[in-house]
């Protein structure tokens, strides 16, 4: 088993409730105090599952190793990191579902900024705060990517190389 296919066993053994006990050379889940845990045989846990108000919850520790095909994995799962936690040592991602009608996009925070810029996607919403939030007039300066976040009163800021997870209603 390659490590993306160990990847979606430990987020389907997150959703289901389930534990596998898979593993591979470089990586094993296992389950420790009601909690499935994703193990680096060398650097030790990389993400732990949680359960917090009735969300799911997987965290992540961003400065792994696996770190690109984990996000990858969780994405394809429907749990998105909270982009407020952008620069977090420990990422959570939460399990929330899409809105109907919008479609999800997994790329650049400058790819994002140029998309709505050319009007290729309408009302773009990121995960912050527990949920899907809307985003106000988007910019981008010195290679930092501003996003309004109005309902918060705040503006979240990410570099424009930092991949991002967000939705959209893509323009006909």
């Amino acid at each position: 088993m390659d490590d993306s296919e160990l990847f979606a066993v430990f987020v389907a053994d997150v959703v289901n409730g389930t534990e596998s006990l898979a593993s591979n050379p470089g990586y094993r889940i296992e389950s420790v105090l009601g909690t499935i845990q994703l193990v680096d045989k060398k650097a030790g846990v990389i993400a732990s599952s949680k359960s917090e108000n009735g969300q799911l919850q997987i965290i992540v520790k961003r400065y792994c190793d696996a770190w690109e095909a984990l996000r990858q994995a969780l994405t394809h799962g429907s749990f998105f990191p909270d982009l407020a936690q952008n620069k977090a040592q420990l990422v959570p991602f939460t399990r929330a579902a899409i809105p109907e009608g919008y479609e999800f996009y997994d790329c650049a925070a400058s790819e994002m900024w140029r998309s709505w810029r050319r009007r290729v996607v309408d009302h773009v919403h990121i995960y912050t705060a527990n949920r899907w939030r809307a985003v106000g007039e988007i910019s981008c300066s010195g290679g930092v990517v501003f996003l309004p976040v109005p309902d918060l009163n705040k503006e979240i800021q990410i570099t424009g190389s930092s991949l991002m997870s967000w939705l959209g209603v893509p323009n006909a």
